[in-house]
């Protein structure tokens, strides 16, 4: 795994964490905080902690091995996919997992799908939009 290709991805990812907590709303830093036994403050920071990681391993491992050659697909399919993924890793087995719930319990009116989705494509079309201004390849 490439460290560079890892590090292009963590600023993309905090700012869609921030967008995601921002749909969201106030109470998923309480939730995420909880998970911990901590606040809300420490809830907040550790989803930009996860955020963050969860960007660079886009950058890093999935670009590398979905590739759609397209700018416009990578952010509506590529950014689909990808937050689908961590809402089912993420929101349906972890969280789950340490909150003491039940694991994969789907609803496809679920909040936090859809935030998943939005994250997913910010997270794309944030990457996709740095790359084009910087003239980097993936």
């Amino acid at each position: 795994m490439d460290s560079d290709k890892l590090m292009k991805g963590i600023i993309p990812g905090i700012m869609s964490g921030y967008v995601f907590m921002a749909f969201m709303g106030p109470g998923m830093a309480d939730m995420v905080g909880g998970m911990i036994s901590a606040d809300a403050l420490i809830g907040f920071i550790l989803h930009i902690i996860i955020s963050a990681v969860i960007g660079a391993l886009y950058t890093g491992l999935f670009t590398e091995y979905v590739k759609m050659n397209n700018p416009l697909v990578d952010i509506a399919v590529g950014g689909l996919i990808y937050g689908v993924i961590w809402w089912i890793v993420g929101g349906l087995i972890i969280m789950p997992a340490i909150a003491g719930g039940e694991l994969l319990q789907i609803s496809l009116t679920d909040p936090s799908l859809f935030g998943h989705i939005i994250f997913g494509h910010v997270l794309a079309f944030l990457v996709v939009l740095r790359n084009a201004a910087m003239g980097m390849d993936g």
